[in-house]
């Protein structure tokens, strides 16, 4: 069954006399240009995204923040600062990142399990915005050097609620199991013991309950939560920071809640709690449905019962079919009407049987080597988790911007794999 690309990718990829484009850039162009595997982005899809979703949160004083880890390019993160969104880093290589950019030190806010000492010094030292508490050690660091460079920090504790979200168990970050937030006994005895902290001012809750969430009810369910904790608890918090996870749709059959769905369910519940401030954090979402991976037919391995297309992109490129199970589009770059279909998986080039970008693809049977091939959804948790394995260059990656293509990523070459080696 064909699927209705429209519904990923809202018009800014799509077929024109069957040839597929990027805005107005055809992408076997692209490919000849600069080869293969190739990251290819859409500035516009990119804008329009950013657009939506500070639409769907109007009304209430909202922060936006988006995961870097998402997709950490310094072309795209200079597009979201000049968008005016702020940044959620996890770790020093990202907040690095973000002061590079110059994103202001009052729109960065730092999350993440396992700080490090100088990352929480770094992040004190350029006066971030606030930190989100994973344990309570991470309060004494932060006092040691809030003392250190004589400031108060804000702070607000992330809390682990044991909700279960309809998503992989990979990325379910909000149940008892996971090594994610404190339990509300933990947060409770904290609450009580750091009020009056000189130097750590605690200011509000993080709730990240997962990702690739396409319902509203564990947000509401969540914040109904908050509420209850806050009264018996008696704290008002200013800060409510409710994380990301907003999905999109990987398929024309994916059922996801749109956007301004799930901000009108979340407004009503932050006025209800009384707080202040919401902080968001979307990544995915921003950046998901604005890339393609292009990727060149290696070989076409025709066998009775089971059909390969064997391309020059790997796991090593898009590791997320291999660790997730997760279901990208593959599309030909070129098409012809009446044409026949057969299944195939298309598989990489690794040494791995679970090297492959998808299974029981509908390919033309006609498909040969040379051929083009579209990878979609291919912006979030893609290139930012790409390897080197086998001693394979990672891919570039390019900017379309309506007719004009800009690098925003060389193509490693083989020195680059052993230029930290001794």
């Amino acid at each position: 069954m064909e699927e209705n690309i429209e519904v990923i990718f809202n018009g800014f990829f799509r077929y024109k006399n069957g040839n597929f484009y990027a805005e107005e850039k055809r992408v076997e162009d692209i490919a000849k240009k600069y080869g293969t595997p190739c990251y290819l982005y859409s500035y516009h899809s990119l804008l329009s995204r950013i657009k939506k979703f500070k639409e769907a949160f109007k009304g209430v004083n909202t922060l936006i923040c988006y995961s870097v880890k998402a997709n950490s390019n310094i072309s795209i993160l200079k597009i979201i600062k000049e968008q005016e969104l702020g940044v959620d880093v996890v770790s020093g290589g990202e907040l690095q990142r973000a002061l590079l950019v110059n994103f202001p030190p009052d729109k960065i806010v730092f999350a993440g399990v396992g700080k490090k000492d100088e990352e929480i010094e770094l992040g004190v030292k350029k006066n971030i915005y606030c930190f989100n508490i994973e344990n309570e050690d991470e309060i004494e660091i932060i006092e040691r050097y809030a003392r250190k460079y004589r400031r108060k920090v804000i702070c607000n504790l992330r809390l682990n609620l044991d909700i279960d979200v309809d998503t992989h168990h990979y990325v379910k970050t909000s149940k008892k199991e996971t090594k994610f937030g404190l339990d509300i006994h933990s947060a409770s005895s904290i609450l009580k013991k750091h009020r009056n902290n000189k130097y750590v001012e605690i200011k509000g809750f993080h709730l990240h309950l997962g990702s690739q969430l396409k319902d509203i009810h564990p947000y509401t369910k969540a914040l109904d939560t908050v509420k209850i904790f806050c009264k018996e608890n008696n704290f008002s918090p200013e800060i409510i920071d409710l994380g990301g996870g907003f999905g999109i749709p990987y398929s024309s059959y994916d059922r996801v809640k749109d956007i301004e769905d799930f901000g009108v369910a979340i407004k009503e519940k932050i006025k209800e709690i009384g707080a202040k401030l919401l902080i968001l954090e979307p990544g995915r979402y921003i950046v998901g449905n604005t890339a393609i991976l292009l990727c060149r037919v290696l070989y076409v391995k025709r066998r009775q019962d089971k059909n390969f297309v064997i391309t020059d992109a790997g796991m090593n490129d898009l590791v997320r079919p291999a660790f997730y199970g997760s279901h990208h589009i593959i599309i030909p770059a070129k098409k012809s009407t009446g044409e026949k279909y057969i299944k195939a998986d298309i598989v990489g080039p690794i040494c791995e049987t679970g090297d492959y970008l998808g299974k029981d693809i509908e390919v033309p049977a006609h498909i040969k080597r040379g051929d083009i091939l579209i990878v979609g959804s291919a912006g979030a948790y893609c290139f930012s988790m790409a390897s080197n394995y086998n001693s394979r260059p990672r891919p570039c990656e390019i900017m379309v911007n309506k007719n004009r293509e800009f690098v925003i990523r060389k193509r490693e070459d083989y020195k680059a794999l052993w230029a930290g080696e001794l």
